[in-house]
């Protein structure tokens, strides 16, 4: 599982395309929205194919001030969501989902749901045109957290973000629409730990427009995670060294055939995927830094050379420490198992138990390698 999915099935309570709640009908009368309670509590109220001003008669008449999820999910002829849609009600966890990104267009009130701005501290907004969107919905929203969007197109009014002085987490994902960025709202974060691409179609100009945006942020010193997954990059972004405390770093599919000397000078990683790139070039010192407990990733690549240079002083920092985690994963790469193996096997064999995965071309495993074969290389 790579940094993406892991994090994001923790930082997001996801309902998109899953299971809804159990909803029982122990709860005031919501309908046409459904609603229960779980044993603690805690309110779930679920819209789905409801007309906004059916959702916003709903809670005119209910009393509960506090939802704990609140799942919208339009109809294709919905509407916009018009001002006070929660009739002066809160929810903690709220998913906005349309029908379709590239038909349903959300248009929602500025107002429409600013009586949650002091409670909200997860939102989804799934499945719609974007283009119309007016984010200023989110002003004051001093609580929230976590944002994801998925499923969305036409996303360049993002730009005009407000500020979301409390936002730690940001996933956009099977998104369209980045070419048409001209810059990126990082300022609106005041403390952004992880930050999510996943299968948006970002180019390299994209990501830089992105990156760059967050080195003359506050965020530049924040970030810790970054995951730029299943896009169209063809590089490693230069902007990653100028973000010093980031340490999960994912660019698994994408289409990055050679990593550059320091593209990888960071302070203390943790993760760094690279599988399935198809990589071929690794060039000497490429990963520079504290890597005694890094997990590196390289599995599913195009590598034929196992170099010293390159690997040599990362195996090191990694087979040093005790009890380390520190490994790199090579699996289902065509390694030339010649004389340029021999500071490895023949001299360094103490260094394998940093490497998994590792094998020939002919399928032969590092481990299983004879040093005696390298005597005269």
């Amino acid at each position: 599982m790579n940094v993406y999915n892991a994090c994001i099935a923790t930082v997001f309570i996801v309902l998109v395309g899953g299971i809804l709640p159990n909803i029982q009908a122990e709860c005031e009368d919501y309908s046409p929205c459904a609603c229960g309670q779980d044993a603690d509590g805690n309110l779930y109220v679920n819209c789905i194919d409801v007309m906004p001003l059916d959702i916003q008669a709903a809670f005119s008449r209910t009393t509960a001030l506090d939802i704990y999820s609140l799942v919208i999910i339009l109809p294709a002829a919905g509407g916009a969501i018009p001002a006070d849609l929660l009739a002066g009600k809160r929810a903690l966890i709220m998913d906005l989902l349309g029908t379709s990104r590239d038909s349903f267009q959300l248009i929602m009130d500025p107002a429409a749901i600013r009586s949650s701005s002091s409670y909200t501290k997860q939102l989804v907004i799934s499945k719609c045109d974007l283009s119309l969107l007016n984010f200023d919905f989110l002003r004051g929203f001093a609580r929230l957290e976590e944002l994801r969007l998925d499923t969305t197109s036409n996303v360049k009014p993002i730009e005009n973000l407000p500020p979301l002085t409390s936002l730690v987490g940001l996933a956009i994902d099977n998104s369209q629409g980045f070419d048409d960025l001209i810059n990126f709202p990082a300022r609106a974060f005041s403390s952004l730990d992880h930050l999510y691409f996943y299968n948006d179609a970002l180019s390299d100009q994209a990501v830089d427009i992105v990156l760059n945006a967050f080195l003359s942020s506050t965020s530049a010193n924040t970030l810790t995670t970054l995951t730029l997954s299943k896009n169209q990059i063809t590089r490693v972004p230069s902007q990653i060294v100028s973000l010093p405390n980031v340490i999960n770093f994912a660019l698994t599919n994408n289409n990055i055939s050679m990593v550059n000397t320091g593209a990888f000078s960071l302070t203390a990683p943790k993760k760094i995927y690279l599988n399935n790139v198809s990589l071929d070039t690794i060039e000497p010192n490429a990963f520079q830094g504290d890597y005694s407990y890094a997990e590196i990733d390289l599995s599913n690549n195009n590598l034929v050379s196992f170099d010293y240079s390159v690997f040599q002083p990362v195996l090191t920092q990694m087979a040093g420490i005790a009890n380390s985690t520190g490994s790199v994963f090579l699996a289902n790469n065509p390694f030339s198992c010649d004389c340029g193996l021999a500071w490895l096997i023949r001299d360094n064999p103490n260094l394998l138990k940093a490497t998994i995965g590792g094998t020939c071309a002919n399928s032969t495993s590092f481990e299983d390698l004879n040093p005696g074969g390298y005597i005269n290389c």
